[in-house]
């Protein structure tokens, strides 16, 4: 399961990206904003690009993959 490594959402805040940045640069949709502030890492490939543009990072920066018991179950399957 991906996780994030640290608060995205206050790491964005801390570079004054906030909703209203949101929706004027169309970096990131309002949605997605939503979603990193609850910690959902469940974003397009097309928001992650601009994650890394707007923190200046890599994705390997901002994601840990941990394997959970259910990830576990899916690679006996493959």
């Amino acid at each position: 399961m991906l996780k994030y490594k640290f608060n995205v959402g206050d790491a964005l805040e801390r570079v004054g990206f906030n909703m209203y940045k949101a929706k004027t640069t169309g970096l990131l949709s309002q949605e997605t904003l939503k979603k990193i502030k609850n910690e959902d890492t469940n974003i397009s490939a097309k928001s992650l690009n601009s994650l890394c543009l707007i923190l200046d990072m890599q994705p390997k920066d901002i994601f840990i993959y941990e394997e959970t018991a259910e990830d576990m179950e899916q690679k006996k399957k493959i």
